[in-house]
This record gives structure tokens, C-alpha cells and sequence, in this order.
């Protein structure tokens, strides 16, 4: 063994015993998404993407020509998943970042039919990564044991688990990269925030709308023009890469071509709609603020510690605030189905998790004596939705019922589970909150936060 052997191999224990924690964490939170990520019931966006991938591990060609689609070929929506493309061959519209996701699996996997397991493994690691991304980000800004028990709220509380987890979405690309700009901002890693932009980018394009927002803020703020330009030169590259793969597949060098001349048939949407607006948040069976009730709880402390918080995080959300009220304009917001919370605010979660995790501390009274039993409630709805097949509703079914309470009225034996999972979370949590160590920022520095120097504090707390 050469002496730079001996020395990697020294330092890899003490890597590992630094990153235990986040060691832990990827392995536990790969374990259960993989253990629940879905075998059958699918949604035909990621039913069609995980084909995808597979036709293209199998036969290094995206082109489906005189192929038969299972599930798709006698569907009168075909249409919105399989086109002809302008270079005359048949495709699966899907955006190219959710196709080659899904490849590495497959070309492991050789199955002789585009079977589903590679895509949920796929699906459970790539969401796993963003949870350890997200828990670095919010290691910089909060206690260790807080910053821990964030993530995990945001991890298994959440349609990160029922949803980004549970087969390749663009969700699950989009929540992973927004994770890798939270921690690249909040280490000032301006290249890897422009690569989350790239991601963005080739996922879900409109998206990479986070990325400019959050790095052109930064830049000014900091009055940088550098930052701005290491952030969107990745973006820039990104691209170019997306409209490669337009190219290929499609015969054209316009990115949108990705969508297909379907995927945009519902964008008949306006930011006037209010019904469509409104449907994103509160929506019964598809509401961000209905699946994820906390946000409102620690509203009030949000409000409360806006001008104390880290500049990134606030960025952070308003940039994800803005898109999801772009994305209401672009097409309805129940996401099509079975999906079991809400799909196209996943991004805004991600986006906001870092402000509404770091302000929980500045939480009083009530709200803070609700913080325990609403998490619980949470995490015993999205509990039932990812491990059990077929609770989800059809999308028709967005405002007129809910997908938990549907299945509690119809298998009222459920009921005593729920409450015996929830309840005993709810006083540990509630215990936690009343401590005050808990909620003390004294060891921000001990988990790895920085303290920031003058120059440093001025991309990072608001004055």
C-alpha cells in the first residue's frame, strides 16, 4: 500500500464519523422510501418515464417505432405520453433529466419488460440524497438535534415520501435539486447551486425560475456580478444540453419540445383563475396547506423572525412561492392521478422548508403547543398513502373529497392505528418543543454552521 493509500484509508473513518449522522439518515430514509416506493399503481407520467428508460437502457434508442406501449396503446390519452414527433418517430413525451434518471437501474436491472422496481429504487435514492442535502443545508443554520428533526418532518411528513419517493417524477429531480441549492447557498457553493439549476432545468424547465431568483438576489445583495455568472454558467451548459436531447429525440432544438404538443393542452390556466390558484393550497384532496398544515402553524414565528433569518432562506422561499404561482397559471393544479397529497407544490415545500424550519424556534404559545400533534397528524396521513396501494383518489375528486378521511370512513379499523402511531409521536414532539435546549441556537456551531465573518454576513442575515 503507497503512502496516498495509507492516508485515504486513514481518512475515511474520520470522514465517516463526521457524516455519521447523514450516513444514518440516507440509509434509513433509502430503506423506507424503497420499502414503500409503489410496484403497481402508478401514475402514467411516471409509468411512461420508467418505459422510457427502459427502452432506452435495453435498446440504446428513445425511439418507440411500431412498438406496443402496454397500458397506453388502446388509452384515448395516449396522446398526452406518446406522440409523433416532428423527425417522424414515435416518443414518450417526458422531460430528460425523469428519462435518464431511471436508466442506471435499468441496465443493472436487463429485465425483458419495463418492469417497475428499477424506477422505485431509483425513485427512493434519489429523494434519499435530497433528504441528506436538505439536512446539510439546515445543519448550517440551526442546532443539530433541530436541524435533524427537520429533516425529518420534511422527509416523512410530507409528500416527499407519498409522492417524489414513490416513482421518478419530475418532483423527484426538481425536490433533489432545490435541496442542492438550499446547501449550495448555504455554504456560498455557487457552482453547485448552478448545477441544481441545471437540474432544474432539465426536468421541469420553467423551474430553473428558482435558481435565477435566488442567484440573481445574492449576487445583488452581495453586489457580485461573479455569483451570478458561476451560478448560471451550469444553466447555461444545461441548456445546451436539453435542447441536444430535444434534438435527438424529437428532431427539434426547442427545449419545449420535451413536453410534446400535449403536455401543455391544459394550459387554457391564467393567474386570474382563483379556482385554480386557490385549488393549489387548499383543495381537499390535492391543498399544500392541507397535506402540510404545519406551514400554517409556524406562519405566525415566520412572520415573526422574517428580518432575522438567514438571507438565503427567505430568497429561497419567495423564489419558490413565485414559481408555484407560475405554475398555477400554466396548467390545473391536481397534477392528474393516483396521487396521494399534492404534486405540484412539492417544489415550493422544498423551496420553504429551510425559512419555516429555522423560524419554528420564534413559535409561541399555541402555536407552539400545536406543533407536536399537527406533525403527528401528518405523519400518520402520509403514512397510510405510502404504504398502502389504492387510497389515492382520481383527480375529478380534488375538491370534493379527501383521500385520508375517505379511507378512514370506509375502513374505520384503521382509526385505532392512526391513533396509536399518532398520539404517542405527539407527546414526544411536544416534549422536545418544551425544552427549551431544543430550540436553543447555542450549538449552532458545533454541528458545522460557520460563524460568518462581516463579508460572509452579508449574503446570509438580513440587516
Amino acid at each position: 500500500m503507497t503512502r496516498r493509500d495509507a492516508l485515504l484509508a486513514a481518512r475515511a473513518p474520520r470522514w465517516l464519523g463526521r457524516r455519521r449522522t447523514e450516513v444514518g439518515l440516507f440509509l434509513v430514509a433509502f430503506l423506507v422510501f424503497a420499502a414503500t416506493a409503489s410496484r403497481d399503481l402508478l401514475c402514467m407520467d411516471v409509468w411512461s418515464a420508467n418505459y422510457a428508460s427502459w427502452m432506452l437502457a435495453t435498446s440504446g434508442s428513445p425511439f418507440l417505432d411500431g412498438a406496443s406501449v402496454p397500458k397506453l396503446d388502446d388509452s384515448p390519452l395516449r396522446w398526452v405520453w406518446v406522440q409523433d414527433a416532428p423527425n417522424g418517430h414515435t416518443v414518450i413525451t417526458r422531460a430528460p433529466a425523469v428519462v435518464v434518471a431511471g436508466v442506471p437501474a435499468h441496465l443493472l436491472a436487463q429485465t425483458d419488460t419495463a418492469a417497475l422496481l428499477p424506477g422505485a429504487v431509483t425513485a427512493a435514492l434519489l429523494t434519499a440524497l435530497a433528504v441528506v442535502l436538505m439536512h446539510l443545508a439546515l445543519s448550517k443554520v440551526m442546532p443539530r438535534r433541530r436541524a435533524l428533526a427537520s429533516t425529518a418532518v420534511f422527509a416523512f411528513t410530507t409528500p416527499v415520501w407519498s409522492v417524489a419517493a414513490n416513482g421518478v417524477w419530475p418532483q423527484t429531480i426538481t425536490v433533489l435539486a432545490i435541496a442542492l441549492v438550499a446547501w449550495s447557498a448555504a455554504g456560498q457553493h455557487w457552482w453547485t447551486m448552478g448545477l441544481g439549476g441545471a437540474l432544474l432545468l432539465s426536468a421541469r424547465p420553467h423551474a430553473a425560475l428558482i435558481v435565477a431568483i435566488v442567484g440573481l438576489a445574492l449576487a445583488w445583495r452581495a453586489r457580485r456580478l461573479d455569483i451570478a455568472a458561476r451560478v448560471g454558467a451550469p444553466g447555461v451548459l444545461g441548456l445546451v444540453l436539453v435542447a441536444a436531447w430535444t434534438r435527438w429525440v424529437y428532431g427539434s432544438w426547442n427545449p419545449t419540445k420535451l413536453y410534446g404538443a400535449g403536455s401543455f393542452a391544459e394550459v387554457d390556466k391564467s393567474v386570474l383563475d382563483v379556482t385554480n390558484q386557490l385549488g393549489m393550497w387548499i383543495s381537499p384532496d390535492r391543498g399544500i396547506l392541507v397535506f402540510t398544515p404545519l406551514l400554517l402553524v409556524l406562519l405566525p414565528a415566520l412572520v415573526r423572525a422574517w428580518r432575522t433569518l438567514p438571507h438565503w432562506t427567505t430568497v429561497l422561499l419567495l423564489a419558490g412561492l413565485t414559481y408555484t404561482l407560475l405554475q398555477g397559471a400554466m396548467i390545473g393544479f391536481t397534477g392528474g392521478d393516483p396521487i396521494y397529497g399534492y404534486r405540484y407544490g412539492l417544489e415550493f415545500l422544498a423551496c420553504a422548508t429551510p425559512a419555516f424550519a429555522v423560524s419554528a424556534s420564534h413559535a409561541r404559545g399555541v402555536e407552539r403547543r400545536l406543533i407536536g400533534p399537527v406533525i403527528a397528524l401528518q405523519l400518520v396521513v402520509i403514512l397510510l398513502g405510502s404504504i398502502a396501494e389504492g387510497v389515492a383518489l382520481n383527480y375529478t375528486m380534488a375538491w370534493s373529497a379527501n383521500a385520508f378521511l375517505r379511507a378512514m370512513y370506509y375502513e374505520p379499523a384503521l382509526i385505532p392505528i392512526a391513533l396509536a402511531i399518532g398520539v404517542p409521536v405527539a407527546v414526544v414532539i411536544d416534549r422536545l418543543v418544551r425544552t427549551p435546549r431544543s430550540w436553543s441556537d447555542d450549538d449552532v456551531a458545533s454541528t458545522g454552521a460557520e460563524t460568518a465573518s462581516p463579508e460572509r454576513q452579508v449574503l446570509s442575515v438580513r440587516s
